[in-house]
């Protein structure tokens, strides 16, 4: 039987229900109910494009939750759409030949996305279009366009087709997990062991261990944190190290000579300082080859940044150049941008140092000066204008700021047309040295060049210099 007691504390607890708000006292029944697979973490504000309009965030766009705690990222983690543009197929094929042409075999490693990869933890109602058997065949075509233009490609389509041990990628982070790293270097192993330019790989052994665990928290799960004030926590992956196998001290301190594998790529190959975000994909490539490999996989430099790194380093001699470079690229990455070639090229060709001045260098002084000014680096006028209609060729600037990153590049040419070129390289990438082929666009055959402008896109704070050079393949 009830209490008077019992009966009174009953009605005070109704009575301070009914005087907190309404959404306190939405809050309080809700305490009440189960967070069953962690739902209540989530929120609606995942869906409002306004989270995603800034910074980091932009890459985040949209989150969607998943299956089993997994997060997913709408516009690239569930996409359909791969493969180059057929207008830019001919450049990339361009790409090929000219590394090719200096002795250097390509292996493009394309990661299947994470919806792809993880297609059973994708949420009926979180699909945003994401079609499996489409972007398969999507992908399927992408390697076949790579493949077509000379490189070598490794069958990845055939990840979806395993049953998976461990999670490839982390659930709740963009970068896979050392387990499927490991996975794609097999596959990666596989390819090159029956392709020709293996056998001409100097050999030398490595091994593989475990170390510590790899704690990840993840960028969607910050991503959560920021929009619902949620997370769901660390998901902890175990961690490899490669190391050279006990063959004396020239193993470990020797001069291997000019490297002939180079590994370029992403976050996902890159060599970094922190264990927790090494997955030893170089690792696991050069225990399983017997190779050794020169990771120049850069975090944070775009689909071309890690090459162009490389490429304007010490480390790339164009009349020593490696035998094989190992380029891990994601699916979503189109090689769409004609900037990316025409620095690229003049690059593998060596820039100036190897091919013919068309002018002498000319050094110009770069006051500090407001963004939207110009400088007019090069004049082709005068009793001596020279002839350039048709001339294949590029312009290799030379900063004496190496920090002179964000710029125009601006040529105009005697038909009225105006090739203007934004430079905005990234952080990660090494400053100083750019190059730039001349525009091969249509409205500009049969045309003469007449000259060539600097403008900052950012104040210059202090007074620097250029060296411009004019030279032709």
């Amino acid at each position: 039987m009830v209490s008077s007691y019992q009966s009174l504390q009953a009605i005070l607890v109704l009575l301070a229900l009914l005087l907190l708000p309404r959404f306190a006292v939405a809050d309080a029944l809700q305490a009440e109910q189960p967070c069953e697979d962690l739902e209540c973490l989530l929120c609606e504000g995942l869906t409002d494009s306004s989270h995603y309009a800034e910074g980091v965030m932009k890459a985040m766009s949209q989150i969607a939750p998943g299956l089993d705690n997994w997060l997913f990222r709408s516009d690239f983690d569930l996409s359909n759409d791969f493969g180059i543009p057929e207008n830019m197929v001919p450049q990339f094929r361009r790409l090929i030949a000219a590394l090719r042409a200096r002795g250097t075999e390509v292996a493009m490693v394309v990661q299947p996305t994470r919806g792809m990869l993880h297609a059973d933890k994708v949420r009926e109602d979180r699909r945003y279009g994401f079609d499996p058997m489409l972007a398969r065949d999507r992908l399927t075509h992408f390697l076949a366009q790579l493949s077509e233009a000379g490189a070598i490609v490794p069958d990845v389509t055939r990840l979806l087709d395993q049953a998976l041990a461990e999670d490839y990628f982390f659930r709740r982070d963009h970068h896979w997990t050392p387990f499927g790293a490991r996975v794609t270097a097999e596959l990666v192993i596989e390819a090159l062991l029956a392709h020709p330019v293996y056998e001409a790989l100097a050999e030398k052994h490595f091994v593989t261990e475990s170390i510590t665990k790899i704690a990840k928290d993840g960028t969607m799960n910050r991503a959560l944190r920021q929009i619902c004030g949620n997370n769901y926590g660390f998901q902890y992956v175990q961690g490899y190290q490669t190391v050279p196998a006990d063959e004396g001290a020239d193993a470990l301190f020797g001069d291997s000579g000019d490297p002939e594998v180079v590994l370029i790529g992403t976050s996902n190959s890159a060599s970094r300082d922190e264990a927790f975000k090494n997955y030893n994909f170089d690792g696991f490539l050069k225990a399983g080859l017997s190779v050794d490999i020169l990771n120049y996989a850069l975090p944070g430099a775009g689909q071309d940044g890690s090459l162009l790194n490389y490429l304007l380093s010490e480390d790339y001699d164009p009349e020593a150049a490696p035998k094989l470079i190992i380029w891990e690229h994601p699916a979503n990455w189109r090689l769409e941008d004609p900037l990316m070639y025409r620095e690229l090229l003049p690059a593998i060709s060596g820039g100036c140092r190897l091919n013919n001045k068309l002018v002498p260098p000319l050094t110009r002084a770069l006051p500090a000066m407001a963004a939207g000014t110009r400088v007019e680096l090069f004049a082709n006028a005068g009793r001596r204008q020279h002839n350039f209609t048709g001339q294949r060729g590029f312009v290799e600037l030379n900063f004496s700021d190496a920090d002179i990153r964000d710029f125009y590049l601006i040529t105009y040419y005697d038909n009225g047309v105006r090739d203007k070129v934004w430079f905005r390289r990234s952080a990660a990438v090494m400053g100083g040295r750019y190059l730039l082929e001349l525009s091969t666009d249509a409205n500009v055959k049969g045309a003469n060049l007449l000259s060539v402008f600097f403008e900052p896109s950012e104040p210059l704070e202090s007074d620097a210099s250029v060296e411009f050079q004019l030279c032709g393949y």
